[in-house]
């Protein structure tokens, strides 16, 4: 544990570490699988303390210790516990990082913690007094040296010695690695180091993290001479890290295939062209729809702000946000939050949205902090409406009826597994068609979890919130529409100026409570780029999908000729048309190269 490497290769990530250890300290035990917290790890176990220096959890997380923080330390004595042990307690929970800032290290030796989970690469360090976390390039390599042993001059020459390997080992191979971990200027007896007659570096480890195979840990026991090779065994054969194998990209394509609800958007609509058209040709525009809302830009076709829509809305009827500004500092964002009384966890979304690309659950500060840097285009954060259902209710009223009406219910069922004590994550998503689209961005969020197994009857919510591109089931549920819950919808969207057309998302506590107006939020307003997407419930068919697309088309069409022959909103003019989609594919670009 005192001279450590990190080289990213082509599939590979490379963790590697020499332990510099007293000569009468007594042998560690090999590598073998132990199973923490329901956690599946392979370490080799430091025979006095119990603890380990080097960890691999899973087939995408590992850790190494060091001994010592930035500087080196006098010994204090008694320390409550071995930095070996605390290895173990932060490798043994989800989200280690956050576990590290969280824990009570006080009595506790110094100590260096090289992590990586779920592709971030970050150097946890106690220093005696303070935690200190930083975010280091996952993409280059690295050298560390225990500052208890080795000088700056030491280090210094050691990222020297790994800077000319790099140069001269093509391609980099395990067994190169391992190699150049043995020679004779990286180990701690025959190195330039302050010599310590009582220490030797006696075994050098190396973890192999792939892309298209299992994890694996290698050991060389110096002193006897043994080698022992350790190979992650829970995860199911043959599933990548990155899940973009043949086999994963071909399972995808025949789940979409099969189920019309996941083609793309051009397959779905182009058939119903022809019947765009006849609607053009009778309004002598190809945006017959523009004047259906005139109370919303662009009649919320596209390029509606979110933040021009939610004031539109009877006030508290919405979830509380604040508008982020493209570029503002994170203490600017969290200056505003204050101000505002937000807390996490909070919903990130785009102010201009387009089929739920970048909303996110954002648990903590650094999830937020994420979310600012790589974004493009100004968003929202709003807090979280935790209640337990989601429907979207599509709302019609024509201009000059003193009433509207419900045309469709979508309930949605948020992505989730349910746990059976035996099964790991990753065990249970392979089993579920919609999670197996879903993989890469599972992966991100819960890929340091794929190994759990979710204790029997355990209901993980995957994504909690209804998204269709995000894993949710949506269901047709057009048999709640009734004469009640109809008029508190229309109570509602009679007070939002200038809407006779679109879908509200709205989250709610139950259904009676939800009829008689009371504890629920209105997510979402959308007006004519709306879907009724209660036509993507499974059990119907693609035929039953385009015949409601038609009907809501024809509706659209009635609404927005009415209101423009009452002169509240002219047709948009071809001229407009082209300009605002030009202004959304170039917002759409911006979404979509940071997703």
């Amino acid at each position: 544990m005192c001279t450590v490497t990190y080289i990213p290769a082509e599939n590979s990530i490379f963790l590697t570490s020499n332990r510099d250890e007293r000569i009468d300290r007594a042998p560690a035990v090999p590598p073998e699988c132990y199973c923490v917290n329901k956690i599946e790890m392979i370490y080799p176990k430091d025979a006095q303390a119990g603890g380990t220096w080097i960890v691999l959890n899973g087939d995408r997380s590992a850790a190494v210790l060091l001994n010592g923080g930035f500087k080196n330390h006098s010994y204090q004595t008694p320390y409550r516990k071995s930095r070996g042990l605390i290895m173990l307690d932060i490798m043994g929970t989800n989200s280690p990082a956050d576990h590290f800032q969280a824990m009570d290290l006080k009595a506790i030796e110094p100590f260096t913690i090289i992590l990586l989970t779920q592709g971030r690469l970050r150097r946890c360090t106690w220093d005696g007094d303070h935690k200190h976390l930083t975010e280091l390039d996952a993409t280059k390599p690295h050298i560390w040296a225990s500052v208890t042993l080795y000088d700056r001059d030491m280090q210094l020459q050691r990222e020297n010695a790994l800077i000319q390997w790099l140069k001269e080992t093509r391609p980099v191979k395990p067994e190169a690695v391992a190699d150049f971990h043995l020679g004779a200027n990286m180990r701690y007896e025959t190195s330039n180091a302050p010599h310590n007659a009582n220490i030797r570096t006696v075994s050098v480890t190396l973890l192999a993290l792939s892309t298209d195979r299992r994890a694996s840990v290698l050991y060389h026991d110096l002193h006897s001479g043994e080698v022992a090779a350790k190979r992650m065994q829970t995860q199911a054969p043959g599933t990548p890290l990155l899940f973009n194998s043949f086999y994963w990209k071909t399972r995808r394509f025949w789940i979409r295939l099969r189920h019309w609800e996941y083609w793309p958007f051009a397959c779905l609509y182009l058939p119903l062209v022809p019947l765009w058209l006849w609607l053009s040709l009778r309004a002598r525009s190809l945006l017959f729809f523009s004047a259906a809302n005139p109370g919303i830009a662009y009649s919320g076709f596209i390029q509606e702000r979110k933040s021009d829509i939610y004031p539109l809305l009877p006030e508290g009827l919405y979830p509380k946000g604040v508008l982020c500004k493209t570029g503002m500092s994170a203490g600017e964002i969290n200056s505003v939050l204050r101000e505002s009384s937000l807390d996490f966890p909070l919903i990130a979304k785009p102010d201009i949205g387009e089929r739920g690309i970048q909303v996110e659950l954002l648990r903590k500060p650094a999830d937020l902090d994420t979310y600012r840097s790589r974004t493009k285009v100004d968003f929202l954060l709003q807090e979280y409406i935790d209640y337990s259902h989601e429907i979207g209710i599509f709302y019609y009223r024509i201009p000059g009826n003193k009433n509207g009406q419900l045309s469709g219910i979508v309930g949605k069922e948020f992505l989730s597994v349910t746990g059976d004590g035996q099964t790991s994550l990753l065990s249970l998503l392979m089993q579920n068609d919609r999670a197996v689209l879903q993989l890469h961005a599972l992966a991100a969020v819960f890929g340091d979890q794929f190994d759990n197994i979710p204790d029997s009857g355990e209901i993980l919510t995957l994504v909690p919130y209804g998204n269709h591109i995000r894993g949710s089931r949506f269901i047709d549920l057009h048999s709640r529409i009734t004469p009640g819950l109809t008029d508190m919808i229309d109570k509602v969207c009679t007070q939002v100026p200038g809407f006779y057309f679109g879908r509200l998302d709205i989250r709610f506590k139950n259904w009676e409570e939800l009829e008689a107006g009371r504890h629920f939020s209105i997510i979402e307003l959308n007006g004519t780029g709306s879907e009724p997407t209660h036509i993507y419930d499974p059990a119907h068919s693609l035929f039953f999908a385009w015949k409601e697309i038609y009907r809501h088309w024809k509706i659209v069409f009635k609404i927005s000729m009415i209101n423009a022959h009452n002169g509240k909103q002219p047709l948009m003019s071809l001229k407009e048309g082209l300009e605002m989609k030009r202004a959304h594919d170039k917002h759409l670009n911006l979404m979509q190269a940071q997703h």
